[in-house]
């Protein structure tokens, strides 16, 4: 039997794990990726300060990577922790503002933006990356970008 805080460090994890894959898979490098809590925040993703591949849309790659902790939650979970993602949806709603010149098309971009990324995770040897990935944090607590790139290299298909 799980405990409650068992079932949060799971969907933490879950949550971490999704930003952590998806940046990974859009060529964002990840430096660590913990489910230690603080007094901010119950896990991160830390991005990494080193230049990854060229990203096309930076923009628009970012608000994928903020929503992917949410979906993933959510393929979990059943329900949306959009209390839990409040920083992210933050993120999100700025990214949408520095693109959108109307109120409209900020709800459209981000409706778009949360489109691509549940697409992205509803791939199966993505979600499997996830799946592994959040299960490794629930064993580690911490694990490094490093770790997270060599985990994708396994899981990809030749």
């Amino acid at each position: 039997m799980t405990t409650e805080s068992d079932d949060d460090v799971l969907a933490t994890a879950y949550h971490e794990a999704g930003h952590a894959i998806v940046a990974i898979l859009l060529g964002r490098p990840v430096e660590k990726v913990s489910v230690v809590r603080n007094s901010m925040r119950l896990g991160v993703c830390q991005m990494s300060k080193r230049k990854g591949a060229p990203i096309q849309d930076e923009v628009e790659t970012l608000a994928l990577i903020h929503f992917a902790g949410l979906i993933s939650e959510a393929k979990l979970t059943g329900k949306h922790n959009w209390g839990g993602a409040q920083q992210d949806l933050i993120q999100i709603r700025q990214l949408a503002r520095y693109r959108g010149s109307s109120e409209k098309q900020v709800e459209r971009l981000q409706r778009r933006w949360m489109d691509k990324t549940e697409y992205l995770l509803s791939d199966d040897q993505t979600w499997i990356m996830v799946e592994r990935l959040a299960k490794e944090l629930v064993e580690r607590k911490t694990v490094s970008g490093r770790f997270v790139v060599h985990l994708v290299e396994q899981l990809s298909p030749d």
